[in-house]
């Protein structure tokens, strides 16, 4: 058996809307119940922030457009695993 792996980003809304509709927590266990009926099992996650400058000021830019009602936020990244046949 092999071993195959892939990272997959989880993200979550910001802004006020974000702020008032988006629950981490369940985006995170809809994701993992998703990836774990597909054979899936997660190995190791973190947060997820926005390192490119562009892209960063880019959503600060939507935020201030949308009067701070959205944009889009961090996440996660979380690492799976799945055994594959040779």
């Amino acid at each position: 058996m092999a071993k195959v792996n892939k990272v997959v980003r989880i993200s979550l809304s910001g802004g006020i809307i974000g702020w008032l509709t988006t629950n981490p927590r369940k985006a995170l266990d809809n994701r993992l119940k998703k990836e774990n009926a597909d054979g899936w099992n997660a190995v190791y996650f973190s947060n997820h922030f926005e390192a490119n400058l562009f892209v960063k000021i880019l959503s600060i830019v939507v935020l201030c457009l949308t009067l701070f009602m959205w944009t889009w936020g961090a996440g996660y990244l979380v690492l799976f695993e799945k055994e594959i046949p040779k």
